[in-house]
């Protein structure tokens, strides 16, 4: 069973990522993150851990086999703001993959 801190843990990168996705306009990974964060909240919006394991199907199954969400990337015309921003990404990804496949 997946402890509340974990929970909590996943719902704040996967938000953060949300953020970082919304920052860029992106749209189509945008939606399944948001599902798994649906995954980790209960109607009032409060974490809740029951939920984990779908989240971390959702999660996993977009990245599975090093595709999909594993490869995507942030372009922008500045390349100090362009690496600035992929680094961040990828942190992000690393932490959710860790949280989620302990």
């Amino acid at each position: 069973m997946t402890t509340p801190k974990k929970a909590e843990e996943a719902f704040r990168l996967l938000t953060t990522l949300r953020t970082v996705l919304e920052s860029q306009q992106e749209k189509n990974w945008h939606r399944g993150i948001k599902a798994a964060i649906a995954e980790l909240t209960d109607t009032n919006g409060q974490v809740i851990s029951s939920g984990f394991d779908n989240a971390r199907s959702i999660y996993n199954t977009m990245t599975s086999g090093g595709r999909g969400f594993s490869e995507y990337f942030v372009w922008v015309a500045d390349e100090e703001k362009r690496i600035q921003i992929n680094q961040e990404l990828d942190k992000l990804r690393t932490e959710i993959w860790k949280i989620f496949n302990d």
